[in-house]
């Protein structure tokens, strides 16, 4: 069987990101057959280095243009740029067109590929064979976990469907598909090395394997597929998942991954989305090994500040939903008596990790002073402080600093290295604490994870006293900080089936107005209403999908 291996920019760019530059010199020739791919091991090389071609590298998780994240269809964020599909999702009218199902189900199929090969490739050592294999096995597992996670029980696709096979497969049952993804993921840990060198970051490892084991057993004990809340057993299995992999020692008994921690408190919550492993950054699990991103870069023009002395587009508004889930510094929240919040000045005295990831008004950032309110001295189109034109000012009275590095300026040629990061350690803490709390309610172990994930940013630790029900719901809140713009609440609603109860109801703004002698007033408002339904906590199969294949059975209520 003939077939062409095109390496396109796009692809080198990619390998460029995962792999050195040696490997990709030896990419392969044009239009060459199965034979002279996998006889060649450098051919093999660079078509098993195209597998990664299919993980997600942005924001931009619908639609086809702006990086705008899925934060807003969540209580997160909004966007006044209507042409990506999440306004669709807003407001009830997602139809699964722009998905992701092709592109993984296409990573599933190189990953076949490759195993069915392996007999046939020169691999130059067993260590060699034994790493690439298990690479192929954990990007198989990770792409049909991004499956499952969306849809629920798909087709499993354990090998090549060869021409002349039936095609028109059933779904399989969700326990099957996570039982698959846990076997790919044990094979993948058994192969793979627990550490890579410099010239190969970005590539998977041990603890990645480890790592999308935990969050696969996370989300198959959560509500939303373990209908038996009581039933500790899933639980206490995401809980040891996840504890192995902040256990993890590579030889010699060194630490795998540590929480980044420099002393600097917050500063360290927000380089370490910049600075990478060989920068000491011990805290990333798996990425894509970043190269310098630039003013020019889509998130950042898309997601900077427009107005006086900023020239992005603030296209990403965080909600005062979101903003008012940040603690007080004290740790407590700001709805609790005796919390210290000040409606009047809101922005004083909270989590720390707040001043790293929102800009907010009279917050300074790249040497100018952010201003969100609305003057009685502006004309309604005098340097974009109207709120009825969006496309001139945030929406909601905030813009969002996480990921945006500062010293990326419109007009300069700076840039900065930034980590598009699948797991991280701190996820691996949250998802003990929450399993752990689960099985056996608030212990010191529980605590002990929290507040781990909490001292690194300078945050209080956590209330004492706290039963299972609030330990929950603050673990809750805790994720909802710690993981904030990094595509986990989306998730996270569903899986807890709180998609209704967060997304599906008013999403506020902090409208600010300034009289004439200069005193602020802060009104918060409801700027628009969303709908969410509980069938929306899986999406729907494509109409194209379903017409191709009339084995399958749609998704409830789509």
């Amino acid at each position: 069987m003939k077939f062409n291996i095109i390496i396109t920019a796009i692809l080198l760019s990619l390998l460029l990101s995962s792999c050195d530059k040696d490997f990709l010199d030896r990419a392969p020739d044009l239009n060459l057959d199965e034979e002279k791919v996998f006889s060649v091991f450098e051919n093999a090389q660079s078509y098993h280095a195209d597998i990664y071609a299919h993980l997600q590298q942005g924001f931009n998780r619908l639609g086809n243009f702006q990086p705008v994240p899925m934060s807003s269809a969540s209580d997160e964020s909004d966007s006044y740029m209507g042409y990506h599909g999440t306004q669709t999702l807003n407001f009830g009218s997602y139809d699964g067109v722009d998905n992701q199902i092709y592109n993984y189900y296409a990573g599933i199929r190189k990953a076949n590929i490759f195993l069915s090969k392996l007999e046939v490739i020169p691999f130059p050592s067993q260590a060699v064979q034994n790493a690439m294999e298990g690479e192929a096995y954990f990007l198989r597992a990770f792409y049909f976990f991004e499956i499952i996670k969306r849809y629920g029980g798909m087709p499993i696709m354990d090998r090549v469907l060869l021409p002349g096979e039936e095609l028109m497969l059933e779904r399989d049952s969700y326990k099957d598909c996570v039982d698959f993804i846990l076997a790919d993921c044990e094979i993948a840990i058994g192969l793979m090395p627990a550490e890579r060198p410099d010239n190969e970051l970005g590539r998977a490892t041990k603890g990645a394997a480890m790592a999308l084991k935990a969050r696969m057993l996370l989300y198959a004990a959560s509500p939303l597929w373990n209908q038996q809340i009581t039933n500790t057993d899933k639980w206490q299995l995401a809980a040891d998942a996840a504890k192995a992999v902040l256990d993890l020692t590579a030889e010699g008994g060194t630490t795998v991954y540590e929480l980044y921690t420099t002393g600097n408190g917050a500063d360290d919550y927000e380089r370490l989305f910049f600075n990478r492993r060989n920068q000491g950054n011990r805290e990333v699990i798996f990425h894509l090994h970043a190269t310098p991103v630039a003013f020019g870069n889509g998130q950042i023009n898309v997601w900077a500040p427009k107005g006086d002395g900023f020239q992005g587009d603030g296209a990403v508004a965080p909600t005062q939903n979101f903003v008012d889930l940040f603690e007080m510094s004290n740790g407590m929240l700001i709805h609790e008596p005796g919390s210290g919040y000040d409606p009047n000045n809101p922005y004083i005295n909270r989590d720390p990790r707040f001043y790293k990831t929102i800009l907010y008004n009279g917050a300074v950032w790249q040497g100018v002073t952010v201003e969100t309110f609305v003057s009685p001295d502006l004309s309604p189109s005098k340097n974009g402080k109207h709120r009825q034109n969006l496309s001139e000012f945030t929406s909601t009275g905030y813009y969002v600093r996480k990921y945006m590095p500062e010293e990326v300026k419109f007009g300069s040629n700076n840039t900065a290295y930034r980590n598009w990061i699948y797991f991280r350690l701190a996820e691996m803490y949250l998802n003990y604490a929450e399993a752990l709390n689960e099985v056996s309610g608030p212990t010191t172990e529980v605590y002990a994870a929290l507040n781990a994930v909490r001292s690194r940013s300078g945050v209080t630790a956590m209330p004492a006293g706290l039963t299972k029900e609030q330990m929950r719901e603050r673990i809750m809140n805790e994720r909802a900080i710690e993981l904030s713009f990094e595509e986990h609440r989306w998730w996270d609603a569903r899986r807890w089936k709180k998609g209704v109860e967060w997304f599906g109801t008013e999403m506020y703004e902090m409208y600010i107005e300034k009289n004439d002698s200069g005193t602020l007033t802060y009104t918060v408002k409801p700027f628009e209403t969303r709908i969410y339904r509980d069938y929306m906590d899986l999406y729907p199969i494509p109409i194209s999908e379903m017409n191709k294949n009339p084995m399958f059975q749609q998704n409830p209520g789509w």
